[in-house]
């Protein structure tokens, strides 16, 4: 997948929508965005994921 690709993950149970911000060898940095202030504090709207969990949005 592609910078800017829009995708779904899972993160603690939940599933996000966001868009891969740079590509690593086996994950993605993927930026979203989350209504949970914890979530937001925790992960400041960025998190890495791992290639396998990541699906892209159609």
């Amino acid at each position: 997948m592609d910078i800017g690709t829009q995708v779904t993950f899972i993160l603690e149970g939940q599933t996000y929508t966001g868009t891969i911000a740079k590509s690593y060898t086996n994950s993605y940095l993927i930026t979203f965005t989350s209504p949970d202030p914890a979530i937001v504090d925790k992960y400041h709207n960025k998190v890495s994921i791992s290639q396998k969990q990541v699906q892209a949005v159609k």
